[in-house]
């Protein structure tokens, strides 16, 4: 009943949010508020305490089988038919699986599935006193997802007891503190046996699991903004966000075997429609025979974006869809110590601004270092309930020189677009004035230069309406012009051998006496492929080779760097005249650069 109200609510949110107009932003929010967890996902190896989301947690005096169905695990026997979950977890001694001996009692084994990785120590089983266990061995099994087959274990080799003389109706085992997933005790003995009740303890969190949210219809496409998920970590405990945006409702899809052979191998066919709940409800209808695979569809979706490094920033997957699902991974070093979720929140707009923005940047190659001008081409399709843009951002590795604007074919006067200077070198927006782009089909060109010095260098860009609140919407690679023929936003770079270009000294001799004139050097360089942090020395030395002064030694990023030398050495005295070496080192994973330049210092 449960499950099919929660249903029947996302059915109306829908429709809800299908027939009514949404203000130009608006917030989706689980946790603390919003929606609750339960209702949003399905959890494996989490708890829910006060609206928060937690990893499972074991408490040394508390059974752990009391919340076995809210992990999803289970009790069962291949020798039974029987619900074991429900009897032998229901507290009440008076329900109780019974093996006789028609059920051929030795070899007759029960496993506990405890639906999450948990730290485990002490196990029970009740019998009755007057019919129990005799003679069994007792395993365990960490779940480890690699020793496992539809999720089951392949095989169990941690024997924790075996006891062949058992002569007590509770069967009560203590071993060293473990994670433990799976527990499977097999019957050694001849003779009939009851088990009332079955009991788990530990102690501490459970060291991996996760919460898969459901698809979240949005109900119309959506543009999206910032993020923000607010949980509470420490050094061994970890939280991965992602997330994934689609256009159909179901980001799978479903095949069923169909009766032709290829090799020894029933061949496969995708269930139709893709990307319809019904196909996924006509694959669980088929026989397990009849199941072919699932696979993600990467047509209609995103794949799942890569791990969020801040918990609270733009969401990284496309927008201008309807659909999206994020997924949370918990895992912990310390079994005492687990994160905890409070609430996660996202921002988004109806509806899109365009039904589909394409763009394309040539040249599509070019010489890294080097300042080269650009053409940005975007091209737009329109619907009724799509209002366009009259204002563009484009990312740019450096700062970038506008160098015209054309619509249509026609190069647009200076007054009919403004250069919006947003504070910040790596972005170039423009804003149109008295005009907007909303008809399909009008092609949109920039032409600008900037430099590149990493290969691969993506131009992203995003268009805005200035007329409403409404989020931005991204461009994506396709083909927006018969003349650029790249169909790409990115930049290839013809690969060089430098690490560092246009290392020089200016002027090449100067004069630190402080009357104000020409008292200081200027040390210049560009920094290529270095994406990440690379180290990197800038040192003056003596023309006998001691080491005068450490202009630089520090953390350094490709694009252009400049150093200034004021004359002085290490010990804050002034140089005597003469020719100074100045030697600058780079490390980088792909190889390392030292290069030097002659500066005079005179007085």
């Amino acid at each position: 009943m449960r499950r099919c109200s929660e249903k029947i609510l996302w059915v109306l949110l829908g429709m809800l949010a299908a027939a009514l107009p949404l203000s130009a932003v608006d917030l989706w929010q689980v946790g603390t508020t919003g929606f609750t967890w339960e209702n949003v996902g399905t959890q494996e190896g989490l708890a829910t305490n006060a609206r928060r989301l937690l990893p499972a947690t074991v408490n040394p005096a508390q059974n752990a089988l009391a919340d076995l169905r809210k992990l999803a695990g289970r009790i069962e026997s291949p020798q039974s038919t029987e619900d074991l979950t429900t009897l032998l977890t229901d507290g009440n001694e008076e329900t109780f699986w019974k093996v006789t001996r028609e059920r051929r009692p030795d070899g007759t084994s029960m496993v506990i599935n405890l639906g999450a990785i948990l730290p485990i120590n002490r196990i029970r089983i009740l019998g009755d006193k007057d019919s129990f266990l005799r003679a069994y061995d007792l395993f365990v099994h960490d779940g480890n997802p690699d020793q496992l087959r539809d999720d089951r274990p392949i095989g169990y080799t941690n024997l924790i007891r075996t006891n062949l003389e058992q002569d007590a109706p509770v069967i009560e085992v203590e071993f060293p503190l473990q994670f433990v997933r799976f527990i499977r005790l097999i019957s050694r003995t001849g003779q009939e046996f009851i088990i009332s009740e079955a009991e788990v303890y530990g102690d501490g969190f459970a060291p991996s699991s996760r919460f898969v949210s459901q698809i979240i219809d949005l109900g119309a496409s959506a543009n999206f903004g910032r993020i923000d998920l607010a949980a509470q970590t420490d050094s061994s405990t970890q939280i991965v966000l992602q997330t994934r945006t689609g256009t159909v409702p179901d980001p799978s899809i479903y095949y069923r075997k169909t009766a032709i052979f290829e090799g020894e191998d029933r061949a496969e066919e995708p269930i139709l429609p893709i990307g319809d709940p019904s196909a996924g409800e006509a694959y669980k209808k088929l026989v397990g025979a009849d199941k072919g695979r699932i696979v993600d569809n990467i047509e209609e979706w995103s794949p799942w974006s890569a791990p969020y490094e801040a918990l609270n920033g733009l969401l990284l997957s496309p927008g201008n869809r309807r659909y999206l699902q994020f997924r949370l991974l918990f895992s912990s070093q310390n079994a005492r110590r687990g994160a905890v979720v409070e609430s996660f929140t996202f921002e988004y707009s109806t509806p899109a601004l365009g039904r589909e923005l394409v763009g394309e940047v040539t040249p599509g190659t070019v010489a890294l270092g080097e300042e080269h001008p650009f053409d940005y081409y975007i091209k737009s399709q329109f619907g009724p309930e799509t209002p366009g843009f009259d204002r563009l951002e484009i990312k740019t590795p450096f700062k970038a020189l506008l160098k015209g604007v054309e619509l249509d074919g026609e190069s647009l006067l200076a007054s009919a677009y403004t250069e919006v200077d947003e504070g910040d070198d790596t972005r170039l927006t423009i804003q149109l004035k008295g005009r907007r782009i909303s008809t399909s089909g009008q092609a949109l060109r920039l032409s600008f230069e900037t430099l590149v010095t990493v290969y691969g260098t993506t131009f992203f860009a995003k268009v805005f309406d200035s007329q409403s609140a409404a989020l931005g919407q991204d461009v994506i690679p396709g083909d927006a012009s018969p003349v650029s023929g790249t169909d790409r936003l990115s930049v290839h770079g013809e690969l060089r051998r430098e690490l560092v270009l246009d290392f020089r000294a200016a002027p090449a001799v100067f004069t630190p006496n402080g009357d104000g004139v020409n008292d200081q050097g200027s040390v210049s360089y560009i920094l290529l492929r270095a994406l990440n942090p690379v180290p990197l020395e800038l040192t003056v030395y003596d023309l006998a080779g001691k080491p005068v002064r450490q202009l630089q030694r520090a953390s350094g990023l490709n694009g252009p760097q400049q150093v200034n030398w004021d004359g002085l050495d290490d010990r804050g005295n002034r140089v005597p005249p003469g020719l100074y070496l100045l030697k600058l080192s780079v490390n980088t994973d792909t190889g390392s650069e030292a290069q030097t330049q002659l500066v005079g210092v005179v007085y």
